[in-house]
């Protein structure tokens, strides 16, 4: 593979890897829309300990509160073993990766339509580019307009990840 490629999504427009030309869209269909959301839970639920031990600790106060909160710790604890489950499939792909392969397109590809193989397809191709992960996990948090708050989650994740005693409270 050689040397990491990096690229700017926020800057460009488009961009080639593996011979086919990537191009940015400003927007995304309902019908890729709907795969966004299935897939923002795996990004935020299948995170780090801390973000496990925080999920099972609203679950249980939502058992402990009423019956409506039944159904909420239900949905959380399905949530939190999904995304436990899916760290262990090798075949998994990074949500973020998939999220940013929802508005990335290869030249003529149909954007109103979602084709979970072509997604995988674009994965493949970056990486055989040899590109950097990180740009595409940044711009799958930010493209999409009303997700920034899951960018600051990500960003403060990793930030506390690689070093504890540093925050970006005050980035955002």
């Amino acid at each position: 593979m050689g040397e990491i490629k990096t690229l700017d999504l926020t800057k460009i427009r488009s961009f080639m890897a593996n011979g086919h030309e990537y191009h940015i869209s400003s927007g995304i269909s309902l019908a890729r829309y709907k795969e966004y959301e299935k897939l923002e839970p795996r990004l935020t639920y299948g995170v780090d300990f801390d973000s496990l031990f925080k999920q099972l600790r609203k679950a249980y106060d939502a058992l402990n509160s009423n019956k409506e909160g039944r159904a909420d710790a239900i949905v959380i604890i399905h949530n939190l073993m999904s995304g436990i489950k899916d760290i262990e499939n090798e075949k998994r792909e990074h949500p973020a990766l998939l999220m940013a392969a929802l508005v990335i397109n290869r030249d003529g590809e149909d954007a109103g339509i979602y084709d979970e193989k072509k997604q995988l397809q674009k994965i493949e191709d970056w990486q055989k580019e040899g590109y950097d992960a990180l740009p595409f996990f940044t711009f799958a948090l930010i493209s999409i307009q009303g997700f920034g708050a899951e960018y600051k989650k990500f960003v403060e994740m990793e930030t506390i990840k690689n070093n504890p005693k540093k925050s970006v409270q005050n980035t955002f």
